[in-house]
């Protein structure tokens, strides 16, 4: 962030993100830097290593820990949940995958019929609707 040239500090900051516990960045964001000046820092690292995790598709890092409601909070806003919903069918559970795509859905204003059941919430999600 402090860095003059954008594509040094590029490089700069993959190396660290790829060096690093992205769970103990998170913690120490946390309860370090949520408040003062730091404040928009810690934003700004938070979806730095969030993006990271994305676009690596390293979803697992994070399951099961409290960082994952802000993983799938982040995916939600960037509007980019279709990679995690693949890895919450494939990898963790089907009902998991359709709760994201129903919080998604309510989140853009086009909720999901109550009724509907997972595997169906999945197959309109992955066919566009």
């Amino acid at each position: 962030m402090l860095m003059p040239h954008s594509e040094k500090r590029h490089q700069q900051i993959q190396n660290f993100l790829g060096s690093c516990d992205p769970q103990v960045i998170l913690k120490q964001l946390e309860e370090h830097m949520n408040t003062g000046q730091l404040a928009g820092f810690s934003h700004q690292i938070r979806s730095l290593i969030l993006n990271s995790i994305i676009s690596k598709k390293e979803f697992g890092i994070l399951a099961k820990t409290k960082y994952f409601q802000m993983l799938k909070m982040h995916v939600m806003n960037t509007n980019n949940i279709t990679e995690l919903v693949n890895y919450l069918a494939n990898d963790l559970s089907l009902d998991e995958a359709s709760v994201l795509i129903t919080e998604y859905s309510k989140h853009c204003g086009k909720p999901v019929p109550s009724e509907a059941a997972p595997c169906e919430i999945l197959k309109m999600f992955l066919s566009g609707l």
